[in-house]
């Protein structure tokens, strides 16, 4: 079966969105935003918009750097034997990362008391006043944007999530036909946004439920999300490798 057809293509772009979805460092920002005492709300929302523009444009990426190919047909060229070893050897190397996370029991979230963390958080809240849940810092131009940065940065631009939105726009545009480029790219769309989507609707109708939420999923995904994420990418990076060597020139 090719490596373009709708079946891989939705196969593609659904584990890559459940590796984004499965990661716990997203989730835990958006609901931090979402547990925030006076705005909540507006955090959210600005949280939700840099998400979303963030992966859009690491999609984006992904599908400039992407010849579009024929149906049928395979071209043999560098370029594409580098574009989908790169993607391919990214994917592995976070799959690893996160096999050490769990392996290790190592904790990212960069959310709980840490040496390092405590240090410095009066520096950070100050940079990211949105970050302090019990603050009733005024909305200001410079409030926004420290929000802004916060979720264009923890969900579109992070090292691990974007690797996957470049993985998910290489294959919409090797995909087969209008509707399995835009059935991929909603389905990816819609997953790897979820954890910012969910907060936003929590913020707005149970806005009090936040933060015991906020420890119950974070508690769930670190004993579970990582392996199954790590798993995730090391058969898409085999996939890709495999792609990549048909691409080869001969």
């Amino acid at each position: 079966m090719s490596d373009n057809t709708l079946h891989h293509t939705l196969a593609l772009c659904f584990s890559m969105g459940m590796v984004v979805l499965l990661s716990p460092e997203t989730f835990v920002l958006a609901l931090l935003m979402a547990a925030h005492k006076t705005h909540a709300r507006l955090n959210s929302v600005v949280f939700f918009l840099a998400s979303a523009i963030g992966l859009f444009f690491s999609m984006g990426i992904g599908m400039w750097i992407t010849t579009p190919s024929l149906p049928g047909t395979e071209e043999h060229s560098w370029i594409r034997f580098s574009v989908r070893a790169s993607i391919g050897t990214a994917l592995l190397g976070v799959g690893i990362f996160r096999a050490w996370q769990f392996l290790t029991e190592k904790d990212s979230n960069p959310l709980k008391p840490k040496p390092f963390v405590q240090k410095w958080k009066a520096k950070i809240i100050h940079l990211f006043p949105c970050l302090e849940t019990d603050s009733s810092a005024p909305i200001n131009t410079y409030y926004l944007m420290s929000t802004f940065l916060i979720g264009l940065f923890t969900t579109g631009l992070h090292p691990k999530t974007s690797i996957m939105a470049i993985a998910v726009g290489h294959q919409i545009i090797r995909a087969d036909g209008e509707f399995a480029k835009v059935s991929g790219a909603t389905l990816f769309t819609i997953l790897a946004l979820l954890p910012s989507i969910f907060p936003l609707v929590l913020s707005i109708y149970r806005p009090e439920a936040g933060p015991a939420l906020k420890d119950k999923c974070t508690a769930l995904l670190e004993k579970h999300g990582r392996w199954i994420a790590a798993l995730l990418c090391f058969a898409f990076a085999i996939v890709l490798w495999k792609d990549a060597l048909t691409a080869l020139p001969r």
